[in-house]
């Protein structure tokens, strides 16, 4: 088994900790856009590029339950522009 060091280890966890948010954070977007799409059809590109873009987990597990519930697709978009709108 080769040595391995403490700053390796450090940076091999960190990588792992990265990816691991990573994959958290697509699989959000992809239920927040499966819920979408399940209710209102396909999805204009822009609602799909906001999506995408996000990378804050709170504000897209904001945007899956707001998903579910919300009566339009319309009023969805509306949840997505005043998110962009507001300053973080």
């Amino acid at each position: 088994m080769p040595y391995i060091s403490s700053a390796e280890r450090i940076g091999i966890e960190k990588g792992l900790q990265e990816g691991r948010q990573e994959g958290l954070l697509s699989g959000v977007r992809e239920a927040v856009l499966e819920v979408l799409e399940a209710r209102f059809g396909a999805m204009p590109p822009g609602i799909q590029e906001m999506i995408s873009a996000q990378t804050d987990l709170s504000t897209l597990r904001r945007w899956h339950r707001q998903a579910i519930v919300t009566a339009t697709l319309e009023a969805f978009k509306d949840t997505l522009e005043n998110a962009s709108a507001s300053p973080r």
